[in-house]
């Protein structure tokens, strides 16, 4: 066997730790990233206390109470999942939750582009997203002070192509993939 392989070495001696009955991941700080806007991002879980350590298995992003605001629902080892709800959140939105007909239904592989003035934002719909868990398949679109969307693009995974103009802001968009 290899040395610390599956296990956590106690640096101060060497040896292997005995972990019982715990994972074999061990308890680790949880890390919560803002995009900055310029290619970066920002470490910011110490802000509202989502750097708790935790032994953690699963994450998904969703919208739990449809305010247009992403939350998080977690899942730790032998723990109560838990969710981290935003309550804060400034700037408007955008939604839409696919459904295919010639494509799978989920329209898992669909590819939605919006344009807000010369800001475009790409977002393509997955399905599996981590380890014991699955975000939404709803794609959500954060688009600061702009109130309607000036172009939507959406490439289903059939090859066809749906195109919107001027669309309303801070709502979803129940959308099903056209037929001939």
């Amino acid at each position: 066997m290899m040395e610390g392989v599956g296990r956590r070495l106690n640096t101060s001696s060497g040896f292997l730790l005995d972990i019982g009955t715990h994972s074999l991941n061990g308890r680790e700080q949880n890390v919560l990233f803002r995009n900055n806007g310029d290619e970066t991002f920002s470490e910011v879980g110490w802000v509202n206390a989502a750097d708790r350590i935790e032994d953690g298995r699963g994450l998904a992003v969703l919208d739990s109470d449809g305010d247009g605001r992403l939350d998080i629902a977690l899942r730790n080892f032998y723990q109560a999942a838990g969710l981290l709800q935003n309550r804060r959140g400034s700037g408007h939105w955008i939604g839409f939750e696919l459904e295919g007909t010639r494509s799978n239904r989920d329209a898992v592989g669909a590819r939605v582009r919006i344009r807000t003035g010369d800001h475009w934002q790409t977002r393509v719909v997955t399905s599996g997203s981590g380890y014991l868990s699955g975000s939404s398949l709803r794609q959500h679109f954060g688009i600061g002070n702009a109130t309607r969307v000036d172009e939507v693009l959406i490439d289903w995974p059939s090859g066809e192509r749906s195109e919107l103009r001027d669309v309303a802001a801070d709502r979803l968009h129940r959308l099903r993939e056209e037929t001939d």
